[in-house]
């Protein structure tokens, strides 16, 4: 390989690959990409290659390319267009192959660099999303709406253990992804729901509500007396709290027309639509029925911080009905002037995700 691209441009490619099912993503040790890298090398990337990645024009000093060198005599002087990271040995097969002249950083290396370069909430929701079965599409600008029902790229545990076996390596953001790391969760199904669950993780010094890890879509098994209501075995909570009993289900406009517009969906019919809303329903009523307290958000909650504080209001006075020492507290707490500001500049941070 002649150079490994990281940075901005890799996370548009990396997405690309993602949304495109078809796509076959090849991991590379060290050796087979990086390590190969001659003194100086560099071949000019091709249009079509600038196109996916993401670029809109080849790399210039306001908008330059970010690579990974081995040693300090590979970096590239290109007047401001390259800028080049010595990294002088990564374990395992931490780059994907794109193309013949270039590969990029794998989704944990991309996890660490984005820690380096965005404000810690985009860092956060960028790695629920590579942790998460959805990803944003590569384009940009672009409106299309994100690709679901996806493999994720990589798992907290992974990203955990390349930092764990990086100590000691000069990668830039190391610290910040090893700050960001204990708030990240495995298999968020859409932005929306990385973006809810990260609000009631996060610890109320950082703008959240500090509640204890959720569950994201696991399995949640069917108690043996409600198996004759319904032929599943088991159900998928969006975000389950199992201490709180307590279940959240983000209603996308896009999975419910009442909502929104039936124009407006991609790839599902209207049959499909109103199969799955029906079913969304009977996995209610069999989620209440086995003592969950199920609550129902829409975006509609995230609007204001009015509508927001009423939606948190109502979940930690469920959970002041369960334990009063921990429900009473933690309202109280929350409804104070400073924390209240901290939590909308979270709010606002979160869902306005720009170019992560």
């Amino acid at each position: 390989m002649d150079y490994v691209v990281t940075g901005i441009y890799a996370r548009r490619m990396l997405r690309s690959l993602r949304c495109d099912r078809g796509a076959s993503i090849i991991p590379l040790s060290w050796n087979d990409s990086v390590g190969a890298i001659a003194s100086g090398s560099y071949v000019p990337i091709s249009e079509e290659d600038c196109t996916r990645l993401g670029m809109l024009s080849a790399p210039t000093k306001h908008h330059p390319l970010s690579i990974i060198v081995p040693r300090d005599t590979a970096r590239i002087s290109r007047h401001g267009e390259i800028a080049c990271q010595v990294v002088s040995h990564l374990p395992g097969k931490p780059f994907i192959k794109i193309g013949s002249g270039f590969c990029i950083a794998g989704p944990e290396l991309l996890f660490i660099d984005a820690a380096a370069t965005l404000p810690p909430p985009q860092t956060l929701l960028f790695g629920m999303e590579l942790c998460g079965t959805y990803s944003l599409r590569g384009s940009f600008p672009s409106r299309e709406r994100p690709a679901y029902q996806i493999e994720p790229a990589t798992s907290v545990e992974r990203i955990a253990t390349m930092i764990e076996t990086c100590r000691g390596a000069r990668i830039r953001g190391m610290s910040a992804a090893r700050d960001a790391l204990p708030f990240l969760m495995d298999n968020a199904a859409s932005p929306m729901e990385s973006v809810l669950a990260l609000m009631l993780r996060l610890p109320v010094s950082r703008g959240g509500l500090g509640l204890s890890v959720p569950e994201l879509n696991a399995a949640i098994p069917v108690k043996a007396e409600l198996r004759r209501f319904t032929s599943a075995t088991s159900f998928h909570p969006d975000i389950y709290f199992k201490d709180l009993s307590l279940d959240l289900e983000y209603e996308s406009e896009e999975f419910h027309p009442e909502l929104g517009d039936w124009d407006a969906l991609d790839g599902w019919s209207r049959a499909a639509i109103r199969e799955k809303a029906k079913l969304d329903k009977q996995r209610m009523r069999i989620i209440q029925a086995m003592g969950v307290r199920v609550f129902q958000v829409t975006y509609e909650d995230f609007k204001t911080d009015a509508a927001f504080d009423r939606l948190i209001e109502q979940l930690l006075l469920h959970a002041q009905g369960l334990s009063k020492r921990s429900g009473k507290g933690r309202l109280e707490k929350l409804r104070g002037t400073e924390v209240s500001s901290r939590r909308s500049r979270l709010l606002r941070s979160l869902l306005d995700n720009r170019e992560a």
